[in-house]
């Protein structure tokens, strides 16, 4: 059975707003049927390993997939080969049963593909990926710098470097903050040249995010009062 090829032109949009506000991730779930397809892209600077993949889990059966893209995103294009294993594996996801229909493959790619949302704010992509961590964190530690080191224990002066967004990017996974809260740390971070001390101490005390906020102030950084952007 040859790969089938599709194009994911419903990730167009959500592609566009997340560069336009230097957010390089996205994170969000479809319901299709009785199977639960989530969503995830990883594609800053950094992101050598992961800038050009979606990564697929599939909640129910608990498999993780990915799928190389290719073409300009910025374009609308977002075309992935599908093997017959991993086709296997969506299908399977479905848990259609053995007295079903036929079933159309493509034309599930096509509503699976219409389903995607047309926003994508930043506080759903925080519950999205906060929700199936602890199922696929191991599988994605290259997206984070330190994976094993999730605990936020202060800040720590750059010179004249900005933060990485890979380890920026665990705010949105190992901390309870909400997106205007992290969205408003994150920008004062940069401003400031400043990032953030993480430690695997299980003894550790995490930083909330008042201290962590007076201390980025106190370093010189200029962050704006909490929940607000």
């Amino acid at each position: 059975m040859a790969n089938k090829q599709f194009n994911l032109d419903g990730l167009t949009p959500l592609f566009r707003d997340a560069v336009l506000h230097k957010e390089p991730t996205l994170g969000f779930e479809v319901a299709q049927g009785r199977g639960r397809f989530v969503f995830m892209m990883f594609f800053s600077e950094e992101d050598k390993e992961s800038r050009d993949l979606l990564f697929v889990y599939l909640r129910h059966t608990r498999v993780m997939l990915d799928f190389k893209l290719y073409g300009n995103h910025f374009k609308g294009d977002f075309r992935i080969f599908i093997d017959p294993v991993k086709e296997r594996a969506m299908v399977e996801e479905l848990q259609l049963g053995h007295g079903d229909v036929a079933f159309e493959f493509e034309g599930f790619l096509r509503q699976l593909n219409g389903a995607f949302p047309a926003q994508l704010p930043l506080q759903a992509t925080l519950d999205t990926l906060r929700a199936v961590w602890p199922q696929v964190g191991e599988r994605l530690r290259s997206v984070v710098d330190e994976a094993a080191r999730t605990i936020l224990i202060g800040i720590r002066r750059l010179g004249h470097k900005k933060p990485r967004e890979k380890t920026l990017r665990k705010l949105y996974l190992h901390t309870n903050g909400d997106a205007r809260t992290i969205r408003a740390l994150v920008t004062a971070l940069k401003a400031a040249h400043i990032t953030l001390a993480w430690t695997d101490d299980p003894t550790a005390v995490a930083k909330s995010f008042v201290d962590l906020m007076g201390d980025v102030r106190r370093a010189g950084g200029r962050p704006s009062p909490l929940g607000t952007t």
